[in-house]
């Protein structure tokens, strides 16, 4: 009797440490894909701070110094194209 009733513990468990693997493995795929979004988001902010920055300089800033700053607000910009599609 007590083979049986390990046995049937046995299946049991096996059953769930099965289950637990599936969902463990689809929590892993989903937290990286999360995780890349979050980076993809966090770069594109940034970018676009940086080039508002820079315009908002340029439009107090006078002679050579505005085209520095116009330079690097285009410089910004343009990487920010360059990772985040255009709407």
């Amino acid at each position: 009797m007590v083979d049986r009733e390990q046995l049937v513990q046995k299946n049991v468990v096996g059953a769930r440490r099965s289950s637990w693997r599936v969902i463990s493995s689809i929590e892993q795929k989903t937290s990286k894909a999360v995780c890349q979004d979050t980076q993809y988001e966090s770069k594109v902010f940034y970018l676009k701070m940086k080039g508002d920055y820079y315009r908002y300089l340029a439009e107090v800033a006078t002679g050579e110094k505005r085209a520095t700053v116009v330079e690097s607000s285009e410089k910004a910009y343009k990487n920010l194209n360059g990772i985040a599609p255009i709407q």
